[in-house]
């Protein structure tokens, strides 16, 4: 589970958070040969915000509402696998299930993997870290993002799923030992947005006049 966790985050977080950088990044000037390297973006500009930082305030407001609403369409599943199986009794009121366990799984809940949950987890953590100094607004995101993952897995836990099995340390101290990285991508990519002259000054956004301008 520790190996799943952490191949699922580091795809995840790859593909939402450094994918689409890379690809549309311009490092000419930065001496890469490599001719992907020569994109439209050469650093944290009002292009990137419109398009890459866009891109990402979705993926997270994504992550908001979307446990939610997977949630209901399998609670929606569950219910009509059960209710065909109700109707088609008819007068006779034993189920048409043929074994034990295939009646089991049909009125039992779903199974709990910790280990996808915890992965959704360091994503959210590690995107808002990595762009937060430069989109403020994705820490209330993820706080949003991770409160109602919180309140919904307790219900789920609580009245949905079945009895998880007896999970012992070794995952939730791994994921502690990820987390522990996310403050310094929040350093490093705090100094690189916060010392971008593009972001910090407005000098760029219009010719300056100058006192012996003729009108």
């Amino acid at each position: 589970m520790v190996f799943v966790t952490n191949a699922v985050f580091l795809a995840t977080i790859f593909n939402t958070g450094f994918l689409l950088m890379i690809v549309n990044a311009n490092l000419t000037e930065q001496g890469f040969p490599f001719p992907a390297l020569t994109g439209s973006l050469s650093d944290f500009n009002e292009s990137w915000f419109l398009t890459m930082g866009e891109t990402i305030t979705a993926s997270l407001i994504f992550g908001i509402y979307f446990p939610v609403v997977l949630e209901v369409i399998n609670k929606l599943r569950r219910s009509l696998a059960r209710g065909l199986d109700y109707c088609r009794r008819g007068e006779n009121t034993t189920t048409k299930t043929k074994t034990l366990q295939e009646y089991i799984n049909l009125f039992s809940g779903p199974e709990y993997f910790m280990h996808y949950k915890y992965s959704s987890i360091l994503n959210t953590t590690f995107l808002a870290m990595i762009y937060g100094a430069g989109m403020p607004v994705l820490f209330p995101i993820a706080g949003a993002t991770l409160g109602i993952l919180f309140m919904l897995e307790k219900f789920m836990i609580y009245y949905v799923y079945k009895a998880p099995p007896a999970y012992d340390e070794k995952l939730n101290n791994s994921v502690l030992h990820m987390m522990s990285f996310a403050p310094l991508f929040l350093l490093s990519f705090g100094y690189w947005m916060l010392s971008n002259h593009q972001l910090i000054e407005n000098d760029h956004l219009k010719p300056l006049e100058n006192s012996n301008d003729v009108f």
